[in-house]
């Protein structure tokens, strides 16, 4: 650990005692919130990106977290690639030595790669099926040869740029864990990560959570996942025991379970989480979150925001706890920084 992460880390650790910030190092932030894919698991798709920030709203977005210390800045959405300034817009943060990490469903890649190369540091493309049919099911569009194309085109720009996917497990897709695996492997990417569909929360642009129905698992279902899982701990061992794969072999374990207390099986799995503590979200609109899953605590349209961590952000960690808070419960993608492990470092 260098001594400037070490400063962060105790700086961060200063913060979750005493629920001031002293750093912000990690942000992340939506350029748009349309999206040009219609996935069964999000709303984004519904969005027309009408109120989205303008340029110069964003860009004192940026000189904001660069005062607030943050270090990393992660694009999601909608998708980013959508907007057709997002690259100003990542000059406003590149500008103040931010760093940026790019999330994306990877179908614009192949038009964008050289940009995306110039100004991103990490590129996460969604990867939930790995034939076309079943993309098409799952992100309503027929888009997968599209995204391998793009993640090739990157490859050759930029062989040592590290390129991962991220795919979220539900009923459609839950037995493809391997062939996702061998899939990102022969894409070339550098690893793989799993997520469960989350079904209770307004994240993901919805007005209110979704129908869970067609997401979850039934009880013979969720036996299946588990020998899935099983069976994937197994075969993939170099893939743990490398990296490859993101998640922890007990890690892993939780998807079926968390889908077994979606079913009132069992409770949710315990979460350990300290994003607000760590993080904020800032939405297309201007919104800003704790975290995905919590509702706004602000706008930086209505309240500057080193004023919304200072103020509202403390509140809400004041009255916060991870244990037992309903929306924590039943979290699909909780984000645990330590000393030794924390995004911004790598």
């Amino acid at each position: 650990m260098t001594p400037a992460s070490l400063a962060t880390a105790t700086l961060v650790r200063l913060g979750e005692i005493s629920n001031r910030t002293f750093v912000l190092p990690l942000a992340v932030f939506y350029p748009t919130s349309r999206c040009n894919s219609r996935c069964i698991s999000c709303d984004w798709w519904r969005q027309t990106g009408a109120g989205d920030l303008t340029l110069e709203e964003i860009d004192t977005v940026a000189a904001s977290l660069s005062a607030l210390g943050t270090q990393l800045v992660v694009f999601s959405g909608g998708e980013p690639l959508l907007r057709p300034e997002v690259f100003d817009a990542a000059r406003s943060f590149r500008a103040r030595a931010i760093t940026l990490h790019l999330l994306t469903s990877g179908i614009l890649l192949e038009r964008s790669a050289e940009r995306v190369v110039e100004q991103f540091a990490r590129v996460c493309i969604s990867l939930d099926a790995t034939d076309e049919p079943l993309y098409q099911r799952i992100r309503g569009v027929a888009a997968l040869r599209t995204v391998e194309r793009g993640v090739a085109r990157l490859r050759q720009l930029a062989p040592r740029l590290p390129v991962t996917a991220r795919s979220t497990l539900q009923r459609e897709n839950f037995r493809q864990v391997g062939a996702l695996i061998d899939h990102a492997h022969r894409l070339g990417l550098d690893g793989i990560s799993f997520l469960p569909a989350d079904v209770s929360s307004t994240a993901f642009g919805r007005d209110e959570p979704p129908n869970p129905l067609p997401l979850m698992l039934d009880r013979e279902e969720i036996a299946d996942f588990e020998a899935a899982i099983e069976r994937t701990i197994q075969v993939y061992a170099r893939d743990f025991a490398s990296g490859f794969i993101a998640e922890s072999p007990d890690k892993l374990r939780r998807l079926p379970r968390y889908y077994s207390a979606l079913a009132g099986e069992e409770p949710f799995p315990p979460v350990s989480c300290n994003a607000p503590w760590v993080s904020v979200v800032v939405e297309a609109n201007g919104g800003v979150r704790p975290c995905f899953f919590h509702d706004a605590i602000g706008n930086v349209r209505e309240m500057p925001l080193e004023k919304i961590v200072a103020t509202n952000l403390r509140a809400f960690r004041e009255s916060f706890d991870v244990g037992s808070d309903p929306v924590c419960a039943k979290c699909v993608c909780s984000l645990k920084t330590t000393w030794r492990h924390a995004p911004w470092q790598s």
